[in-house]
């Protein structure tokens, strides 16, 4: 009987809203970490999402998950203000013609990070760009693991300006990584960050920079099913597209079980497995989840992660 009245406080004690001044303390501390300034008219609408962010992360790792959720540079927006500006959805085309690829053995874990062929975390910032950071992607990993090359550093923002499809690749505006790395493709490589710096916003095309040749791929592989994401990752990074919605802007750590949808309207890069998630880069700073990654359970095609995959070839 103590036993079960002892627990019951304990779950009361848990789910208990901080003191006004405790919530200050800490939005104030947020803000200074993430460097946040608001005109005041705009400080009490700001204050009142980060007290909703911490009562959230509270109640959630409170709970029985697989992952925990944390307060990020992101604590400032609503899931819809979020979702309006980092994710872009866009319809999967129905014709896409899959590439034949050879099934390799599988192995017990994969990890391209450890290997070399993974550049540190970028951040996109408020620019619907990812589709473009999660092609550099594939392309410095496919110049690394297959093309035994020193790994680039890629210029997204060349991909941004330059690489134009009505419908399929538009700036900030989103785009696909299959369509992106055709771009590439053509252009016989891609520029280094160095001589084409990203800007996070649209603009003209700079034609130049020098094109690393290193970086020239003969072909895009477009596949889809998790035997073709873990078959892919056995020979390099592998771009994939997702439905970023529900967790992601919380998440911190651990196995991501969802929630999420399958509406694709984000892009990544996965660079690792093991028997039970997937590693995952984002594009979002190394202050959001695991120092900028995602581990995502494999075997149920979470988030539709693997109904859109390119590699380089």
């Amino acid at each position: 009987m103590m036993r079960a009245l002892v627990l019951g406080l304990l779950a009361v004690s848990v789910f208990a809203r901080l003191q006004e001044n405790e919530y200050q303390a800490q939005f104030m501390s947020w803000m200074s970490q993430y460097n946040k300034k608001y005109e005041s008219s705009e400080m009490f609408g700001k204050y009142n999402t980060f007290k909703y962010w911490v009562d959230f992360v509270t109640k959630h790792n409170a709970g029985n998950s697989t992952w925990e959720a944390g307060i990020n540079e992101f604590s400032d927006m609503m899931p819809e203000e979020f979702n309006r500006i980092y994710l872009r959805p866009l319809p999967v085309p129905s014709n896409v013609e899959y590439t034949p690829v050879e099934q390799l053995p599988r192995a017990n874990d994969v990890d391209w990070v450890a290997a070399g062929a993974v550049t540190p975390v970028k951040n996109q910032g408020q620019c619907g760009s990812c589709w473009s950071f999660s092609t550099t992607g594939a392309l410095e990993g496919w110049t690394f693991a297959v093309n035994k090359k020193p790994l680039p550093d890629l210029a997204e923002q060349q991909l941004v300006d330059c690489c134009k499809i009505s419908g399929t690749v538009m700036g900030c505006s989103g785009g696909w990584p299959w369509a992106a790395a055709g771009c590439a493709q053509k252009w016989g490589g891609m520029c280094g960050q160095k001589d084409y710096p990203y800007t996070a916003r649209d603009g003209t095309c700079k034609t130049t920079c020098k094109v690393n040749p290193d970086s020239k791929i003969n072909d895009v592989v477009q596949q889809k099913g998790e035997d073709q994401l873990v078959n892919g990752l056995n020979m390099q990074p592998v771009s994939i597209c997702l439905d970023a919605s529900g967790g992601f802007q919380s998440y911190r750590s651990g196995v991501f079980n969802g929630p999420c949808g399958t509406q694709m309207n984000h892009a990544v890069l996965a660079v690792g497995y093991t028997n039970d998630y997937y590693v995952v880069k984002n594009s979002w700073g190394n202050g959001w989840g695991n120092k900028g990654f995602i581990w995502m359970a494999r075997g149920k095609n979470l988030c539709g992660m693997s109904n859109v995959l390119m590699w380089p070839k």
